[in-house]
Parts: structure tokens; sequence; C-alpha cells
């Protein structure tokens, strides 16, 4: 009875990872996407032109699509960085802050321009970074990753679907 309880798990198991799709969630008519300026609704200076970088090379390291003008393009994604946080991430054993944790959080659409509909759109994506606490300068380098982390998300969400 025990070998035939694992023969039918083994087949249940087998089964339910027989299919797994590469394809990814990008429509086969999108081939181009434009990425304005991203919005900010946080104190933070100079963070919008840093996301929209961030988030233009990822297209482009990507490959799926081109980056295009936002009249010539097939898809948009806009954005607006709606929160950034910081906190402490770690302590020393004298209750001292020695890692600062900094999350970004931004409302994210993407919109298909030659169907006139949203693809997906997600509130609060978070990219994250920590960065040394002791160092007045590391916060600008804990953003950067920040902003790093926060535009492969959406574009993973954005080509993969997840």
């Amino acid at each position: 009875m025990e070998r035939k309880t694992i023969v039918t798990l083994f087949i249940l198991f087998c089964a339910g990872c027989s299919y797994y799709s590469v394809s990814g969630a990008l429509p086969g008519h999108i081939k181009s996407c434009a990425v304005p300026l991203f919005e900010n609704d946080t104190v933070e200076v100079d963070i919008v032109e840093d996301i929209t970088a961030e988030v233009v090379d990822a297209v482009i390291n990507d490959g799926n699509m081109k980056v295009v003008g936002e009249f010539q393009s097939d898809a948009v994604v806009r954005g607006t960085i709606v929160d950034i946080i910081d906190g402490p991430a770690t302590y020393s054993k004298d209750e001292k802050a020695e890692l600062f944790k900094i999350s970004v959080y931004a409302d994210v659409q993407f919109f298909d321009q030659k169907k006139n509909r949203v693809i997906w759109e997600e509130n609060n994506i978070e990219g994250w970074a920590n960065y040394d606490a002791a160092d007045p300068s590391a916060r600008e380098e804990g953003i950067a990753e920040a902003l790093e982390m926060l535009a492969k998300e959406i574009i993973d969400k954005t080509v993969s679907g997840w």
C-alpha cells in the first residue's frame, strides 16, 4: 500500500510540474515602450529623474522592448514615487543603529497604447537597500540601490507578469 501511495504522489507531483511557460506576460504586439518622467509625492529631491533613468535602463537591459517616445510607443510605464521610509535595520550591543534600511515605494501602471487598456497596475511596489548608519554619504548609495531594485521589480512584472 505504501508503494502505491508513493507512486501516486510522484505522478501527481510530475503532473503539477509538467506545465511551465517561459513566454512571459508581455503581449506579442508590444515591441516598444515609453517611460515618461515619474511623479513624486515625496520631499526627496531628484528621485524622479533617478527612478525614470533606472526603469529606462532596465527596459534596455531586458531586451524585450525598445524605449521610444510616448507618441510612438506600443506601451507606457507610468509611475509615482509615493513614499520613502528610512529606519534602523540592525543595532550594536550598545543599542546604536549600525545599518539603516531605506525603502522606496511607487505606484506603477503599464498601459497598452495599441489596445487602449491597462495591462497591469500595482500600488506600493517596493525597492529597498541597507546602508551604513555611520556614513552620511551612504544614504545616497542606499537610495540608488533601492531604485535599481524597484526598477527591476517593475520590469520583471512587465515582462514576466510576476
